[in-house]
Parts: C-alpha cells; structure tokens; sequence
C-alpha cells in the first residue's frame, strides 16, 4: 500500500469517526397525559400536581394555578414550576435541568430555556444593581421624592433577597440519579418575556420538557388550570 493510499484511508476513518461522535442516540418522547396507564393528576389547595410513572421512574410536576400573576411579581418575573424525579431502578438515571424547556403554545410555540438557578440568581441581583444606580442618578434630578423611591428599592431589595436565597436552595440542577441518591426535587425556571411572548393572555397554554435518562418527559398544561382533567371513559 503506498503513502498516498494510506493517507486516504485514514482521512476516511478519521471522518467517519467525528460523524459517529456527533451522532446523538434517538431520544424516546414520552408525554404525559389525561387517562393513559401511568399518568396521574391531583389537585391540593392551590397547586396541580401531574405524575408520570413508568417501570424506570417517577417524575412529578407541580404548577401553582396562580403561577400566571404570581411570576408578574417575583423578582425577574420568571415562570417556577416544581419538578421532583424518582429512579426505580439500580441503573443511574441523570435528571438534565439545564435542556429542560417549557413552550408558550400561543405565541407562535415559543420556547424558553430553563434558567441555571446560579445564573439566575446573579442576573437579578444585577437588575436590582441597575435599578438602584438609577434611583440614586434620578434623586439627584428630583430630591423630593427621596422617600417614594427609598420604600420602592427597600420593596425590590427584599424580594430579590428572598428570590436569591430560595435559588440558592430549591433550585433544581443537574443531577444523576442512583441506587444511592435515588430522588430528587427542585425548582425550574423560566423567562416569561421574549421575541414572540408578551403581555399574558387570560388563558396560557405551555408543554414543559425535560430530559431524563434517555426519554424526553412532557408536561402540557394549562393556567389557570380546568378543575379537572378529563379521564377517557372506559369501554363496555
């Protein structure tokens, strides 16, 4: 075999093998819904829980039916949704917070992705940073005022206080499930402004998506929420 062969063939090999580790494998969707074998949903106070159960896992989502308004007043106004994921089996089972996505149906199927609760942290405690900087420049131009302004920022410092320091404990990260640390449970969040979604409307449609293990689990849901889900009736 010459030289110019060889170099060929290991041109070859070499391609073949950056597309063989590009190549994801496929991906299972699975998606939660009303009256299918494995899907649960629940009503307690205030919050609709929807639980998908299968011989591998349990994966559980919790979405406040006042989420609509109560994301217009949290420090970043950011969509929260309570995730918690039990691995049934031996085999470990990683929990990926950081693809995980939640879809506007009704602004053109937007999607967001979620935030890193540490990033999401620093981005309001940035905002709020911003904020103060331009209290203190618009005082300057309107002294008057200097009381209005004071309880207005001490208002925004505390709900950023209290956001930052939930963040830093009931935020969800990735994590790889085993027999050892077989459960875990924690926030997502959201953006709740962008390209195609503005100002809410009355009624919001989302689908909520997160890998686990090798299925993408589903969550559509609706806020504020039907007072039941509609089971399939059962054939005769």
């Amino acid at each position: 075999m010459n030289t110019k062969t060889s170099r060929c063939i290991l041109t070859v090999v070499l391609f073949c093998g950056s597309l063989l580790a590009k190549t994801k494998a496929p991906v299972t969707t699975l998606r939660w819904q009303s009256g299918t074998p494995g899907c649960e949903f629940r009503e307690a106070g205030q919050s609709n829980l929807y639980t998908f159960v299968t011989d591998e896992m349990v994966v559980a989502l919790t979405v406040d039916s006042r989420e609509l308004t109560q994301s217009q007043k949290r420090a970043g106004r950011v969509v929260g949704v309570l995730l918690s994921v039990e691995d049934k089996t031996s085999s470990p089972l990683l929990v990926k917070q950081s693809d995980a996505s939640l879809e506007f149906v009704g602004h053109s199927q937007w999607r967001f992705g979620s935030w890193d609760a540490d990033n999401l942290a620093n981005h309001i405690q940035n905002q709020t940073d911003d904020l103060m900087h331009q209290t203190d420049k618009d005082l300057e131009k309107r002294p008057g005022k200097v009381e209005k302004n004071e309880d207005r920022l001490r208002e925004q410092q505390k709900l950023v206080s209290e956001m930052v320091d939930f963040l830093s404990t009931q935020g969800l990260r990735d994590t790889t499930l085993d027999a050892a640390h077989p459960k875990i449970s924690g926030w997502v969040f959201f953006p709740s402004r962008g390209k195609w979604v503005g100002s809410w409307k009355k009624r919001e449609e989302f689908v909520f998506r997160i890998p686990v293990g090798g299925w993408m689990v589903e969550f559509p849901f609706i806020l504020p929420p039907d007072n039941r889900p509609k089971l399939k009736e059962r054939p005769d």
